[in-house]
């Protein structure tokens, strides 16, 4: 049987002849380059069996210097984790808001402090700035509970925690 080739089909049959010829070449070439890794391997075993107590002691303290640093990698990574656990309970999340407490005096001279832990578990200070006196107050919360808080000290604990995300 005898195949026609139009002109239409011959540039395709050419290129596709062409590409074949490539990836036999590329095929001879992974081949011989995987006979040399081959051939690398065996002399580098060879050499190794044969080779005297020196080779062994230095591959054996290299083996000891890997487990060694392992070892290391897993003590940084439990210090790592015990430092992110302690830094959870840190009063890290801080806000003040500053407020007029008393009508007939002006200037924000009256503040509170929020000091919160990732958890929301932490302190208010509260400073009530009035004209013959000022009175500090420091209450506990717990999980930004804010039940006997002010208004002013509710919103610095929001504001806390706003400033965590």
């Amino acid at each position: 049987m005898v195949a026609v080739v139009s002109d239409s089909t011959a540039p395709v049959l050419y290129g596709l002849t062409i590409l074949c010829v490539l990836v036999a070449v590329f095929a001879v070439f992974i081949a011989a380059r995987a006979q040399k890794v081959a051939r690398e391997a065996k002399r580098d075993y060879q050499r190794i069996a044969t080779a005297d107590s020196d080779v062994v002691d230095v591959l054996l303290d290299r083996i000891s210097g890997i487990d060694a640093a392992t070892k290391t990698v897993e003590q940084l990574a439990e210090l790592v984790q015990a430092t992110r656990d302690d830094v959870a309970h840190s009063l890290r999340h801080v806000a003040v808001v500053r407020y007029d407490a008393f009508r007939d005096l002006s200037g924000r001279l009256s503040f509170s402090v929020a000091l919160l832990d990732d958890t929301g578990d932490g302190m208010i200070l509260t400073s009530l700035h009035g004209r013959s006196e000022t009175q500090f107050i420091a209450k506990g919360v717990t999980q930004a509970d804010p039940e006997g808080l002010s208004p002013e000290e509710q919103q610095a604990v929001e504001y806390a925690l706003k400033g965590a995300q």
